[in-house]
This record gives structure tokens, C-alpha cells and sequence, in this order.
């Protein structure tokens, strides 16, 4: 098929790397997996150009090859991408094919392309309600099949310009598609709502990504006419920057004054465009006079491509007169023709902007309002007429107001924020007399698309509007709309001030049966979570869980339970548990668009983990809401979990990759001015430096924590406290520390102690016994013990016995305390941290040298100092090896810290056997046939093997693998390394 891209090829400059690795990835594509290639840079620098040619060759191979461009004025038409690449395509195949399909598919596709709206009223078709994920699904389908035939190469230009259901379609296809096809993607920075994507797509070794950068000089001379003197060729280089586009456009007007351009902007660094291009362009375009320019201005209006009916209608011209001015406008070459007949486009998306742009406002006003029109008498879809309706009707329009109306319930499954806008754009053409039902329920409307969509600010201003125009003895009504602003605020970042609207509407609800009666209780139990009130949380939560059970809700079902088990972690560690079960269970019941709905069920479900110390647990649970999230845009609100993820590590004991991975996790919410959010990931920081022996960083990332803690709400200070009293006792300031941390030492913040293993504890005891105060820490060690027992948790426990432990030989009672130790020890290991265990070892080899066992301590010493540097905690690695040293023995010579490591250790067994098949060569599809898994499972934990690795290619992973089994085969004693444990 030949296509846009191949159409416009002409002489290639440069690139040769870029064509390079873009043979590769189409050798690639042979294995019969997806791919992505990402284009980067800035307007003009040739993005589209090398899109031509990756399609030419694909062309070449016998690759089917569709294309399509995202266009800047069109970011509210669902789709718009797609549509422009498969529409003419699926119009030109054959009946069998299109009625192999799955009827509800071939409903899905009918009703968003043109090309089959013939089959949208065929009654052999079973109708179904529109689903945006069903689309999604659709389009896999057709391209699978496809894909089947031959290889397809799908080429989006213009990316950043694409509508959010066209991100979402892109995601889903990186993550489920089945078959060779290659996405070709050319865009000038990541689309927020595909950055997780095409993150994953790298980690996991189906994503290149390009940047191009300028032309350097000697490239550039191509494209400079050679009978210019050298000075005038260096100048005009120059001056464009070495951008191509912005090259050619400075040689075709020199003549009317080069010298005098100002050097281009560029794009990345301001949305206007550059002013030296935006003077050439106009220069160019005036030698277009009459009606040629007449008609460049209506194909303006009416997009980056267009045909010639719509540009008659804007133009008020007749066909012939339309049909003669775009062959001059071929002839300037302003324009050019597509390889689908009637179809043309503008030569550059920047040279439509300008036209755009330049247009009097006034007569842009008409042309809208003329291209509405004629799309009105065409009966196109409301959805095709409300970009022009939204930008040329009058205030009272009441037929531009139901026509967007209808447009936006039209899409609001498939594409919710372009919904939003348009409600809000109906909203704003209201009559002033407008009465007030008709604008809350656009208000409802526009605020449930937006939350739906993701855009939460948008949808409090809604919300907050709604509410004001509720009146007061409307109590359920007023609930339900105040149980969604809770909701907006709490996403938002802002989920401490929703407390007393939410009493109030529960308290009007008082015998009214009323859904929102759940609604409202869900976001008080919330409420009461994040101001540390675990016993009104318990009260909240129980009924809120058998209500979620009656409704075999699975998603309410998972967030009740989870938070039951933290209330309840409180008094019951039986009652904690069982509910944690049920939440589980819950959560592994939910498909991927569920959880999507209702994202943040996994965060608590995870900080429920940590609590009772169940790490897998946590870190499996954070990971998929990570992974979900990200590939339903979803990611700047998930900041904090891969905080849970780090904490996770640190009770597993691998703290080296606990600070890798948090110490990435606060590079994204430090550019946000979100404190709450950014608490989370700075807590894990700090920890994670803490057992890694970094105490600056401990201290700098404690000390933003507080700082941001006190700015947002109390609950978030005591946590702060326990980390800041930490990194003040890793700085030698044990007085500070145990000040700070006394003050928690009381009823309601004690459990603060408790949490990641009895961290608080510990650090208060030892504060206490560098300070000489050993009949405090004696006290101390009692009330913690008691909390301890009570709980049952094994790591919990084994931390208490250490501290116990350490008090003991402090005040020389070594009576009892090798069984102390021993069973801390033993706790430790049955709960899988080598971390704790290697502490009680270490605490075991002090005791024995001081009981004159020298041997039996050096022994105890060594195993631990060797434990402690393999997990990362360079501290006490260093304590054990000061002691080795004290007795007469040196510690083992390291050659690398073990951040520095690859850290093969803190893989599990499953991830061990994905990455042996890796380093073998095979592929996702073939692993996932060796191991019983689906491609997917083996896709999430290659990323999940990337990130602990700190490795980002299946190359590379197979180079450490081999590189790590070598150096073991050369230590004295090796042995053959063992296969992983089932």
C-alpha cells in the first residue's frame, strides 16, 4: 500500500545511525513481536522525513504499512490519529474480512470510522452499549489479523498533538499485542499519558528510542545551493540551527533579507513558533493572493488534511473556483496530495499553524461557524461537528449546545476528557436565564468525565460550582456530589479537608436510603485514615466491607479490607490478618480496566502489606498498580508508591536495590508541588540511605520530608520525625534522636514505632544506649517487647530481641542472651531478611568475644560482615568489620560497594528462571512457552528484573548474568552455580 510518509521521500541528509538501528528493529519485527520506535525532536528537524523512509523500507519488505498524524487543532477529536492512518484502509477490505470479526468488534469499529459507518445500522449486527475499552480491543483485533497476513507498520506523526483515547489505544497495543507490528512514532516530547509506556517498552527490551538532533555543518551543505559564497552558507546554517525544515525555508527567501532573521527558537523551549520561520512562512504565503488564499485559509479551518466539499463551504466559493486555487497552492507547494484521491495536506504541520494563526479572527470566527454548518447538513457526526461548534457558537446557541451535548456522551466512554471539555464548552453557551437544574447537570456531567479522564483540578472547579447550586434540602442529591469532591480533592493531592462537608452530608442522610450513603462512608473511613484515627477508621470500615460484599464489589471489597486490616492492626493481629486475606483475594480478582477505575485500591492495599510485613505482598501489589496505572495515564498521582515497593526491599533486606529504586522514585515528585505525595517517596529515600551507610542523603531527604510534612498535614510529621530522629543518629546526634523520637513514645503514636519492622523502637533504644542511658533502654526494650509479642510479627519481634540483645551486653548480662539472639536470628530468617539476621549474628559475635570466645565470635562476625555489605547496609558491614579488626582479624578486601553490584540476589526464584531464559537467547513468547506463563507475566517481570538490576536491555542482562556466573566460577571454592530454588 503505498502511503503519505513514502509519497513525500526526497533526498535523505545525515542519519545514517538513525538508519542504522532502524534496519535493525525491522529485523527484528522477523521474531513476530511488537515494536515501538520513538522519534524525537524539534519541529523541522526531520522527524517526518525519517518516518518516510523507516516506511519505505518497510514497504520494501512487503510490510503493510498505514500512516497517519495527530493535528494540533484536532486534540479533541477521539481518535484522530487513528482515524487518519486506518480509515481510508479498512474502507478498501474486502466483505469477508470485515464480517470475520466479531460483531460487537465490528460495531465498535463502525461506529468511530467513517469508512464502515455504513455498518453501524446493520441489524445483523448485535448493537451493544459504546465501551472505550471494547474499542481498544477492536482495533487489536483488526491489526492482529492483519498482522497475521504480514508484518504492519503503523506510523503516527505528530504524537504530542494526539487526543488522550489515542494514547490509551497506543498503550494498550504496547502491552497486549500479539504479532508483528511496528510502531512507528514521531513526536517533539512524550505524551504524559504514554511516558510509563514507552518506559516499560524499554525496560523491557521492545522499545528504541531516537533523538535527532541538528544537522551538523557539513551535513547541512546538501541542502545549500553550492554557488553561494562560503560566508553566505555558514550564515544561513547559522542561522537555522541546523534544522532542515527551518534551513530550506531561509533559502527559499534570502533574497528578500536573510541577514536580518533572527535566529530560530526552538519548540521545546516556547509553543510559539519561532519567529524567523513564522516571518519566512509569511513570506512565502504572500504571492498568495485572491482566492487561492481564500482557500488556504478555509483548509486551515478545516485541518491539517482536507478535502476540497468542506473548503468550498468555509470559502463560500464554488467547487471549480476551490478545485483551481488548490492546484496553485500544489504548485507553490503550500499543499500536497495524500495517495487517498480528493484527500490533500498541508506541506508541514507548522505551515497550517501559521496560516492558522495568521487568519483575521473575525473571519476564523466564520470559518468555524461555516464549516459547523456544513457538517450539519452533511448529518456528520456530532462528534466530527463540535470542534468547529465549540469554537464559533454564540452564548444562547441552543442547538450548538445539544449538539455538543450529544457529542460528548457520544465519546465519554471512549475518550472522558474530551467529553469534559466539551460539557464545559455547552456549559458556557448557556443562556443567561438559564435555569439552575440544566446547569448542575452539566456541571455533574463535565465533573464525572473529568475524574474519569484523570483531570482532577478541572473537576473540583465543577464540582465546587455543582455543589453551590444544590440546594439545601436536597440531602441526597448534596451527598452524592460531596462524596465526589472528596474524591477530586483526595486524587488531587489535597486529602485532608474534606471532613466537614462529608459529616454533614452523612449526617443529612440519617434515614434516607441512598448509594451515596457508601460513597460518603468510603471517603470518611478514608479521612479518618490519613488523620491517624484507627478506631473511628474500624468503626467506618466494618460496615463498609459487608456492604462491598453484598454488592460483590471486588474493588470496594479490596480498599475496605485493606483498610479494616490497618484499623485493626491496631488491637488484632488475627482480625488484621483475615481481612488482609479477603483483600487480597479481592484484588486478585480484578481485571486491568477495573483496577483502573479505582487505581489508588492499590496503594492501601499495599501499605497493609507492609504492615503486617508482608513484603512480597506489598511489592507485587504496588508494582501492578504501578504498571496499570502508567498505561492508563494515570502516573503523576502513583507517585508514592514505589515507596511502598523500596520499603518492601528494606524488609526483605536487600536495601542496596531499595535505594536505587527510591532514590529514582523522588527525581518525579520533587518537580511537583505536591507535599503529601512527595513525603511518601522521600521517606523511602531517607530509609533506604539510612541502611546503606549514606548519611547525607539520609539527613537531606529526612529534613525535606519534615519540612514538607509540616506544610501538609500533622499525620505525615510523626513519620517525618522517626526518619529525621534516624538520620540524626546515623550523624552522630544520638540526643536529638532520642528526643525526637520520645515524643512519639506515647498513646496515639506509639504503632508509629512499630511500623517497617519496629524501625522506631530500635533507634530510640540505641539512641538511649549511646547516650549511656542503659536503665531507660532496659525500660524501653519491656514496652516494646509487650507491643511486639502482642503483634506476632516475626520481623517485628526479631528487631526487639536484637535491641534486647544490645542492652543486655551493655549492662554485662550475658546470662540468656545467646538464646535472645538465637531466636532473633530465627525469627529473622523464617521472615526471608538477611539484613535482620545479619545483625543478630553480629550481635552474636560481640557477645561471644566477650564471653572469651574469640573463634566462635570471629566466625559470627564474619558470616554477618559478609551478609550486611551483600545486602547493601554499608553501616553495619563497616560496625561488623571494626569489631573483626578489634579481635585481630581483618576484614575481607571488597572491590566494589554493593550498590555497584548487580545484585542477582534480590531477585526471586521466578525472576531468576525468566532471566536465565533471557540470557539464552529466547524471546518473551518463547520464555512464556517454557515456563507456562503468558507473554504478559513474563513482560512485567523482565521490567520488574530491569529495575533491580539497573540494567535497561536484554543484552545486557545477559552480559551481567554471565559476567556475575564467572566471577563466582573464579572465587576459591566456587562451585558450580545451582539452578534456582522451585
Amino acid at each position: 500500500m503505498a502511503t503519505n510518509l513514502a509519497q513525500r521521500r526526497g533526498a535523505l541528509v545525515g542519519r545514517a545511525r538513525e538508519l542504522a538501528k532502524l534496519e535493525r528493529v525491522l529485523d527484528r519485527l522477523a521474531e513476530g513481536r511488537p515494536w515501538v520506535v520513538q522519534l524525537y525532536g524539534e519541529p523541522g528537524i526531520g522527524k517526518s522525513r525519517l518516518l518516510g523512509e523507516l516506511a519505505h523500507r518497510a514497504e520494501a519488505r512487503g510490510w503493510l504499512v498505514l500512516d497517519g498524524r495527530a493535528a494540533e487543532f484536532e486534540q479533541d477529536v477521539p481518535f484522530g490519529a487513528i482515524i487518519d492512518a486506518l480509515n481510508d484502509y479498512l474502507g478498501t477490505l474486502d466483505s469477508s474480512f470485515v464480517h470475520a470479526l466479531e460483531p460487537a468488534a465490528l460495531q465498535e469499529l463502525a461506529e468511530v470510522f467513517p469508512s464502515l459507518s455504513g455498518l453501524a445500522h446493520d441489524t445483523s449486527i448485535r448493537q451493544a452499549p459504546p465501551d472505550r475499552y471494547r474499542f481498544r480491543y477492536a482495533i487489536r483485533a483488526v491489526l492482529e489479523q492483519l498482522a497475521a497476513r504480514r508484518p504492519v507498520l503503523l506510523v503516527l506523526d505528530d504524537l504530542h498533538w494526539a487526543d488522550p483515547a489515542s494514547f490509551d489505544l497506543i498503550a494498550h497495543l504496547l502491552r497486549r499485542f500479539h504479532g508483528p507490528l511496528l510502531l512507528g512514532l514521531a513526536m517533539r516530547q512524550t505524551p504524559p499519558r504514554l511516558a510509563g509506556s514507552f518506559e516499560e517498552a524499554t525496560r523491557a527490551g521492545f522499545g528504541t528510542r531516537l533523538d535527532l538532533g541538528p544537522l551538523t555543518l557539513e551535513e547541512a551543505q546538501a541542502l545549500i545551493d553550492p554557488g553561494l559564497d562560503r560566508t553566505t552558507r555558514t550564515e544561513l546554517y547559522r542561522e537555522s540551527g541546523g534544522n532542515p525544515f527551518y534551513l530550506e525555508q531561509l533559502l527559499r527567501n534570502r533574497p528578500r533579507g536573510l541577514s536580518s532573521a533572527a535566529a530560530p527558537e526552538r519548540l521545546a523551549e516556547s509553543w510559539a513558533l519561532p519567529p524567523a520561520i513564522v516571518a519566512a512562512i509569511h513570506d512565502e504565503l504572500a504571492r498568495i493572493k485572491g482566492q487561492c488564499r481564500l482557500v488556504l485559509d478555509a483548509a486551515a479551518i478545516v485541518g491539517e488534511s482536507f478535502e476540497p466539499e468542506p473548503v468550498t463551504a468555509i470559502a463560500e466559493l464554488t467547487i471549480a473556483a476551490a478545485l483551481a486555487a488548490i492546484d496553485e497552492l500544489l504548485e507553490a507547494d503550500i499543499i500536497r496530495a495524500t495517495a487517498t484521491p480528493r484527500r490533500f495536506r498541508f506541506r508541514h504541520p507548522i505551515v497550517r499553524r501559521a496560516v492558522y494563526d495568521g487568519m483575521r479572527p473575525g473571519w476564523r470566527l466564520g470559518g468555524h461557524a461555516r464549516a459547523a454548518a456544513a457538517l450539519i447538513a452533511a448529518h456528520a457526526p456530532a462528534s466530527a461537528c463540535a470542534h468547529h461548534i465549540e469554537r464559533s457558537a454564540t452564548a444562547g446557541d441552543e442547538h450548538a449546545i445539544a449538539l455538543l451535548i450529544e457529542a460528548a456522551r457520544g465519546v465519554a466512554l471512549r475518550a472522558p476528557l474530551t467529553a469534559g471539555g466539551w460539557l464545559l464548552a455547552a456549559l458556557r453557551l448557556l443562556p443567561a436565564d438559564s435555569d439552575r437544574e440544566r446547569h448542575l447537570g452539566l456541571l455533574a456531567e463535565a465533573a464525572s468525565a473529568l475524574i474519569s479522564g484523570g483531570a482532577y483540578d478541572e473537576s473540583l472547579a465543577a464540582l465546587e460550582e455543582a455543589l453551590a447550586l444544590v440546594p439545601r434540602d436536597q440531602a441526597a442529591r448534596r451527598a452524592d456530589m460531596i462524596a465526589r469532591l472528596a474524591y477530586a480533592k483526595r486524587r488531587s493531592g489535597r486529602p485532608f479537608d474534606s471532613r466537614p462537608l462529608l459529616e454533614g452530608a452523612l449526617e443529612s442522610l440519617a434515614g434516607i436510603e441512598s448509594h451515596g450513603s457508601v460513597d460518603v462512608r468510603l471517603e470518611l473511613a478514608l479521612d479518618r485514615f490519613w488523620h491517624d484515627e484507627f478506631s473511628g477508621l474500624a468503626e467506618l470500615t466494618r460496615p463498609l466491607l459487608a456492604d462491598a460484599r453484598e454488592q460483590a464489589d471486588p474493588a470496594m471489597i479490596t480498599l475496605a479490607g485493606a483498610l479494616s486490616s490497618l484499623a485493626s492492626a491496631e488491637r488484632s493481629m488475627t482480625d488484621a490478618a483475615a481481612e488482609l486475606a479477603e483483600a487480597r483475594g479481592a484484588f486478585d480478582t480484578l481485571a486491568d480496566e477495573q483496577l483502573a477505575e479505582r487505581i489508588y485500591v492499590s496503594f492501601y492495599l499495599g501499605l497493609a502489606d507492609l504492615r503486617l510485613e508482608r513484603a512480597d505482598d506489598a511489592f507485587a501489589h504496588a508494582n501492578r498498580g504501578l504498571d496499570v496505572a502508567r498505561m492508563t495515564g494515570q502516573g503523576v498521582t502513583v507517585t508514592p508508591w514505589p515507596a511502598i515497593s523500596s520499603q518492601a526491599l528494606v524488609l526483605k533486606g536487600q536495601v542496596a536495590a531499595a535505594a536505587r529504586l527510591a532514590h529514582r522514585a523522588i527525581d518525579t515528585p520533587r518537580l511537583l508541588a505536591d507535599d503529601w505525595r512527595t513525603v511518601w517517596a522521600l521517606e523511602a529515600d531517607s530509609l533506604a540511605a539510612f541502611w546503606v551507610g549514606d548519611t547525607e542523603r539520609a539527613l537531606a531527604s529526612a529534613r525535606d520530608m519534615a519540612a514538607r510534612s509540616e506544610r501538609a498535614h500533622p499525620f505525615l510529621s510523626g513519620r517525618a520525625a522517626v526518619q529525621l530522629a534516624a538520620a540524626e543518629y546515623a550523624d552522630g546526634n544520638p540526643a536529638s534522636a532520642s528526643a525526637r523520637l520520645s515524643t512519639l513514645d506515647n498513646e496515639p503514636t506509639r504503632h508509629l514505632l512499630d511500623c517497617r519492622a519496629a524501625h522506631g523502637w530500635e533507634l530510640l533504644i540505641r539512641s538511649q544506649l549511646a547516650l549511656g542511658e542503659t536503665d531507660r533502654a532496659h525500660d524501653t526494650v519491656a514496652r516494646a517487647w509487650r507491643r511486639a509479642e502482642s503483634a506476632g510479627l516475626a520481623q517485628q519481634m526479631a528487631t526487639i530481641l536484637c535491641a534486647r540483645g544490645a542492652v543486655l551486653l551493655s549492662r554485662d548480662e550475658l546470662d540468656g542472651l545467646d538464646r535472645t539472639l538465637a531466636e532473633a536470628v530465627s525469627l529473622a530468617d523464617a521472615a526471608g531478611n538477611s539484613l535482620l539476621s545479619a545483625r543478630g549474628h553480629a550481635l552474636a559475635g560481640i557477645a561471644l568475644s566477650a564471653r572469651d570466645l574469640p573463634a566462635a565470635g570471629i566466625a559470627e562476625l564474619e558470616r554477618a560482615e559478609e551478609t550486611l555489605f551483600t545486602c547493601g547496609a554499608v553501616r553495619e558491614a563497616d560496625s561488623a568489620a571494626r569489631e573483626l579488626r578489634r579481635l585481630g582479624r581483618r576484614a575481607r578486601r571488597r572491590t566494589r560497594r554493593p550498590d555497584e553490584r548487580s545484585s542477582l540476589e534480590a531477585l526471586s526464584p521466578r525472576e531468576h528462571e525468566v532471566a536465565a531464559q533471557v540470557a539464552s537467547g529466547k524471546t518473551n513468547r518463547e520464555i512464556a512457552a517454557v515456563l507456562f506463563l503468558s507473554e504478559k507475566t513474563v513482560g512485567n517481570h523482565l521490567a520488574r528484573i530491569f529495575d533491580k538490576l539497573d540494567v535497561h536491555s536484554r543484552a545486557a542482562l545477559a552480559a551481567l548474568i554471565g559476567r556475575e556466573a564467572g566471577e563466582r566460577a573464579g572465587e576459591p571454592g566456587a562451585e558450580p552455580p545451582a539452578p534456582p530454588a522451585p
